[in-house]
Parts: structure tokens; C-alpha cells; sequence
């Protein structure tokens, strides 16, 4: 099986896309603002759920398409990519 390429860049497009808007609100709001209007702090938790989001996706079909194996769940797709080197063992 082959790795979808395109595929992997739009994953990366989002990540990059998120990771502008936590820096936007982050340049927009001083550390005071963001503590004390929850729906900031929501914002900002939820960009970074769906990175972890999109790079679990990623990591799931580089370890399916790559390997031939398939995962289930994030913390499966976390344990079994960094064995096979998909990830940093110091990111696990």
C-alpha cells in the first residue's frame, strides 16, 4: 500500500491552519484576558484538541498504509507508531 500524499498535506494544512489561529488569539489577548473570559480558554483547548486530533489521524494512516497495520484508538496509534519509528520514542 501506498502512502496518499495529498493527503498528508491537507493534515498538514490543518495543523498549520489551527496552530495560526491559537498564535491570532494568543497575539490578540493578553495572558490577564484569556484567564478571565472562559470561552477563550475553550477556544484555545479545543484548537488543540483538534491538532491532536489530525495528527492522530495522520499517524494512524502513515502506520496503515506504510506498515499494513491497522490501529484503534489514540493511545494504540501513539504506542504502535512510535515503535515503528512513524514518531520520536521521547514524544510517547
Amino acid at each position: 500500500m501506498k502512502i496518499d500524499k495529498p493527503r498528508i498535506r491537507n493534515y498538514l494544512l490543518d495543523i498549520k491552519s489551527r496552530t495560526l489561529e491559537i498564535q491570532a488569539l494568543l497575539e490578540k489577548y493578553r495572558d490577564q484576558d484569556i484567564l478571565a473570559q472562559p470561552w477563550i480558554t475553550r477556544g484555545l483547548k479545543y484548537l488543540l484538541i483538534e491538532i491532536a486530533e489530525i495528527m492522530a489521524n495522520m499517524m494512524t494512516h502513515i502506520h496503515a498504509k506504510d506498515k499494513g497495520e491497522a490501529v484503534s484508538g489514540y493511545v494504540e496509534t501513539i504506542i504502535k507508531s512510535g515503535e515503528a519509528g512513524i514518531i520520536s520514542e521521547s514524544l510517547q
